[in-house]
């Protein structure tokens, strides 16, 4: 069952320069209980994308040009303000990428998790909500949560200040968890603890989850299915066993020949993209990797057509599903 489809979605912000084009079009659709990958390069919109799903975005500079965004059937980009409030928490949370900035470094965590639950609980009384937060704190795993509710942020390591924020993000018991980066800056050991709490949580509460990253071995080991972001838009998208077997568009091939293997002879160069990304301002025509494709033809002046095949979705020209 469809709990999420994204449609046609553009985004574009006001900067000194003029309007800057971000989101270009970005569709993809999320079935309840599903974990989808949203991949790509920095500044490729994945960040954007979850903003826009929860009228995130900052004003007066963000604003969403076109598009829906259906939840359960409802398009929250129609709602009125007041609405969507009711909405970011009980049916959608957010796991933002900084966990630091995240937090308000001047209140204690029980201070910050009894706000999170009584905005969206605030029938529960200030002993009740106390009793949520350490229920919360046990299921994320936190150890003497009792202690760590009268620390401040600062106190906490990375890993712990990551385990609060998706704490304060299940309070409300969302459907949908959208994870933004939520292994940046932590080392290995901390971030396979974070992602397989991830996955335990999901299997018990039966959430949808959107985990962004640029990290293709996370994907691999915690996603179903992938979504591959460039330049604002979508250039293929499928399940992850046969697209990380079988990668189609040249950029997704990019990505995954620039991964270390261990087969390779030591200290062989990686293969790189060459180029960069462009600038929101200075977008190509048509396609816009051609400028950095080897595949790249005349036809790529034209936007490439989207082809649908097998659960599979692909925008290029010279390959086909």
């Amino acid at each position: 069952m469809t709990l999420l489809r994204v449609q046609d979605l553009s985004v574009s912000f006001t900067t000194e320069r003029g309007r800057a084009g971000v989101l270009d079009g970005v569709s993809f659709e999320l079935a309840q209980g599903e974990t989808l990958g949203l991949v790509g390069e920095s500044g490729c919109g994945k960040s954007v994308t979850s903003l826009a799903i929860t009228r995130l975005l900052p004003k007066p500079s963000g604003q969403i040009d076109q598009g829906q965004v259906w939840l359960d059937g409802v398009d929250l980009l129609t709602l009125p303000a007041s609405e969507m409030q009711k909405i970011r928490g009980p049916r959608i949370g957010m796991v933002f990428q900084d966990a630091m900035s995240a937090l308000n470094p001047v209140k204690r965590l029980h201070v910050q998790m009894d706000e999170s639950i009584r905005l969206h609980a605030p029938h529960l009384t200030r002993a009740q909500a106390r009793d949520r937060a350490l229920e919360l704190l046990t299921d994320v795993g936190i150890p003497s949560p009792q202690m760590r509710l009268n620390d401040y942020p600062h106190q906490l390591s990375g890993g712990m200040r990551q385990r609060v924020m998706i704490a304060m993000a299940l309070a409300g018991e969302p459907d949908l968890l959208i994870a933004d980066e939520p292994t940046t800056a932590l080392d290995v050991t901390v971030q396979a603890q974070i992602l397989m709490l991830i996955k335990r949580l999901q299997a018990q509460r039966g959430m949808a989850v959107i985990f962004i990253t640029h990290d293709l071995g996370v994907v691999a080991q915690i996603c179903q299915n992938v979504a591959v972001m460039y330049a604002g838009r979508m250039v293929e998208q499928g399940p992850v066993k046969t697209l990380f077997s079988h990668p189609k568009h040249p950029y997704t091939q990019g990505l995954f020949n620039s991964i270390p293997h261990l087969d390779r002879e030591p200290l062989t160069p990686l293969p790189t993209i060459e180029g960069l990304v462009p600038s929101p301002f200075e977008m190509p025509p048509g396609c816009r990797f051609a400028p950095r494709c080897s595949q790249a033809s005349e036809r790529c002046v034209t936007t490439p057509p989207l082809q649908q095949k097998d659960k599979r979705t692909l925008a290029c020209h010279e390959v086909a599903l």
